[in-house]
């Protein structure tokens, strides 16, 4: 039955990939106290408010005659409160006479729960009180055995250990709503009383809930067993029940699996909003226990007790696309940086613990920052971290760990796959999904940027984060990214733009660096293609394709800086950049191919500058933030901004800054910026450039022109300008014109 129920969520896992739409944020609460006699007052003003005809009170140390209560409780609608053996707490004699019951049920014999204690429910004078009962036996099993006598016939039962309490509390819920008796059993030995009831009632199936060390193979050859839910912990049987036997439910309700007051007192209103109890360790989730949370989104989830009982970092919260704890404990990578609509995508993942994943959509979502797509799991751990990369490019070497296809009505976007394990360790894995539905506007994401910066496996395209500060000029996308909790440069600049764009409800299309290199744009043909993060590394193919696309009708809007200047190889059908920089002089296309050198794109013998697509290029890294001097506001780009020449934005210009040097005609200066580059005065610019051809470029020449339409990230050192807004505005609709 466990490796059943393993396969089982694995496929779900996949399998639920394919389907399903976007799903909202779980809402998490908790019913607390401070001790199990408050947890269960509090339980009870919340479900029972305007009172209840009958209560049931229980010891709440005597676990073993409360084990078979909930399905009575149910069946009465009533409240489960604890007491001591000898006397009522104050708290619970208050809700007493709060709940003004006709009826108290109380489980158990004068050894659990003292004559005292009825002494004091009935000198409480509760106004309404007609009867006090008891239900009691010789030993746990008799008690059982009473209780089920006072429920309606069922043709069914579930047989539970009455020495391990978890079974039974987490069965409870699902035996409560279809009025099944819990009977109890020894592991080895079934009471004779109990096997007499189960024949005198003609019971057709009995359901056996534990593995065989709980319940024996030698009980079960006695009984008409219908099934058996069993797990190597109380933690995985009660996860099991949930699955298997609450496949709809969009509630789940969590308690320590340490002791049973919680879980006891809580089955009911489990019951009440057909969802199952979960139990956990105070500390932290076990894995399917989480993985169940992760793959079932659960609208809504409530915590019984209080941090002592169920600590509140805990229990995941669904639907969260941001990571709070981040860890190098959980890794992944996919196939490929970008994909289409119906493409099947193969995920690599190292992880020391059970995970499960969540698909987001990137973008604004009302100020949410994206919308989950779809929530999965379970993935066994996997720790594949121990594996030597390739020593060539860098290549993880990880065995693919799962696939899923893309569904075909997902939008084209930045898709953040975010793995969440069973300590709540949590990771990205970045992709680009690109559809057949041709938007007038294509947003470029620096996919090659992204891994030219990746020093996972001690290798990047630069010296200072390289081991032995000897750079790789060979680099596989088959790695996680180190930046951005394994979104690479997502979060620095293009994320922030992309927020702002979905916000104003413009419609885009998404393009890695590997789709704009096989030819992708000529497929679609957008009006608009706009660069908002650093996007630095190019091919040849990508440079051909964007300039020719601009001696026709494509226009340009470069949000950044530094783009473009640096020429690389892809290889292996993309999955491989190759760049020599500095060593440029040893690159074999020196003879191959001169015109695929990797070396600046300016460069011999390439002797293609940048400028020559965007009227400016890169300079420099200036040695502080600068602000933003207007000194062209008479041009059209500020109208209604009110700025004035000389007016400054504080912050704008920094990171890495381009200038137009003067050498292409037509270009406009939009605002020059002064700046010291390396110990010399300069300038930073903002140009825009009407082409000879009648195509448009807008570039902005610094790093930090998006924070100040979003500053989700950096509001640090920027925040929202509605200037900086109104002259992209003014931008973007000419070059939709």
């Amino acid at each position: 039955m466990k490796k059943f129920i393993l396969l089982f969520l694995g496929l779900f896992l996949w399998l639920g990939l394919i389907t399903g739409t976007a799903e909202a944020e779980t809402v998490q609460e908790r019913i607390d106290g401070q001790n199990r006699f408050e947890v269960a007052v509090n339980i009870s003003k919340k479900y029972w408010g305007n009172g209840a005809e009958t209560v049931i009170v229980t010891n709440h140390l005597a676990f073993a005659d409360a084990l078979s209560a909930s399905p009575l409780a149910y069946y009465k609608d009533a409240p489960i409160l604890l007491t001591r053996k000898d006397k009522l707490t104050s708290e619970t004699l208050k809700e007493l006479n709060r709940l003004n019951p006709k009826e108290v049920i109380i489980i158990g014999g004068e050894g659990s729960i003292a004559p005292n204690v009825v002494t004091q429910i009935k000198e409480s004078k509760i106004s309404n009180l007609h009867t006090i009962s008891r239900i009691s036996g010789k030993d746990r099993f008799a008690v059982s055995e009473n209780i089920a006598m006072k429920l309606p016939p069922s043709s069914s039962i579930i047989l539970a250990n009455g020495l391990i309490f978890a079974d039974a509390l987490s069965i409870a819920p699902y035996a409560s709503i279809h009025n099944i008796p819990i009977l109890l059993t020894r592991s080895n030995d079934i009471p004779s009383s109990t096997l007499k009831l189960i024949k005198e009632k003609k019971v057709a199936g009995v359901t056996i809930v534990g593995g065989n060390a709980s319940v024996s193979k030698e009980i079960e050859q006695l009984l008409p067993v219908k099934e058996r839910i069993g797990g190597k912990d109380r933690y995985e049987v009660s996860a099991n029940i949930a699955e298997k036997l609450f496949p709809e439910s969009r509630q789940s309700f969590i308690a320590t699996g340490i002791t049973f007051a919680d879980a006891l007192s809580g089955s009911v209103i489990a019951a009440k909003s057909k969802g199952p109890v979960l139990l956990t360790r105070p500390n932290h989730a076990p894995d399917l226990i989480h993985s169940y949370l992760v793959s079932r989104q659960p609208e809504k989830i409530t915590i019984f007790g209080g941090q002592a009982s169920v600590n509140e970092s805990v229990v995941y919260k669904p639907g969260k696309w941001e990571i709070d704890k981040k860890s190098s404990s959980i890794q992944g990578y996919a196939d490929k940086p970008s994909y289409q609509t119906g493409d099947d995508v193969s995920l690599y993942i190292s992880s020391e613990f059970g995970y499960g994943a969540e698909i987001y959509r990137m973008g604004y979502y009302k100020g949410e920052g994206a919308a989950l797509k779809k929530s999965v799991g379970y993935f066994s751990a996997l720790n594949q971290s121990t594996k030597k990369p390739n020593p060539e490019n860098l290549d993880a070497n990880w065995v693919k760990t799962g696939q899923f296809s893309i569904p075909e009505d997902w939008e084209s976007g930045m898709y953040l796959i975010k793995l969440v394990d069973s300590r709540l360790n949590a990771s990205y894995i970045p992709i680009v999904i690109n559809s057949n539905t041709q938007n007038e506007i294509g947003i470029v994401i620096a996919t090659n940027t992204y891994q030219a910066y990746n020093n996972w496996g001690g290798k990047s395209f630069y010296g200072y984060n390289s081991t032995n500060k000897e750079p790789s000029i060979n680099l596989s996308y088959h790695r996680p990214y180190l930046e951005g909790n394994g979104a690479g440069q997502f979060f620095k600049y293009e994320y922030n733009f992309i927020r702002w764009m979905e916000k104003k409800g413009y419609r885009l299309n998404y393009y890695s660096n590997v789709d704009i290199a096989k030819g992708k744009l000529e497929v679609d043909n957008p009006k608009l293609l706009i660069i908002p993060g650093h996007d630095e590394y190019w091919t040849k193919e990508t440079r051909d394709s964007i300039e020719e696309l601009t001696k026709q009708n494509l226009n340009l809007a470069n949000l950044n800086a530094n783009v473009g200047y640096w020429q690389v190889r892809l290889e292996k059908d993309g999955a491989n950049i190759v760049s020599y920089k500095a060593k440029a002089d040893q690159d074999p296309y020196q003879k191959l191919s001169p015109a695929n050198v990797t070396t600046q794109f300016r460069n011999s013998p390439v002797n293609r500058p940048e400028n020559q697509l965007f009227g400016s290029m890169y300079r420099g890294i200036p040695d502080k933030t600068y602000p933003m001097v207007i000194t062209n506001s008479s041009h059209w780009i500020y109208e209604g901004t009110g700025l004035k020449d000389g007016d400054e934005i504080t912050g704008v210009i920094g990171g890495e800054v381009d200038r137009y040097d003067g050498e292409i005609a037509g270009v406009e200066l939009i605002s020059r910026s002064p700046v010291n580059l390396y110990g010399k005065k300069s300038v930073s610019d903002v140009v825009w450039w009407e082409k000879p051809y009648g195509t448009k470029v807008f570039s902005v020449g610094t790093f930090n022109w998006n924070w100040f339409l979003d500053p989700y990230g950096h509001t640090d050192v920027a925040a929202y300008n509605r200037n900086i807004e109104l002259m992209t505005e003014n931008a973007l609709e000419e070059l939709l014109k």
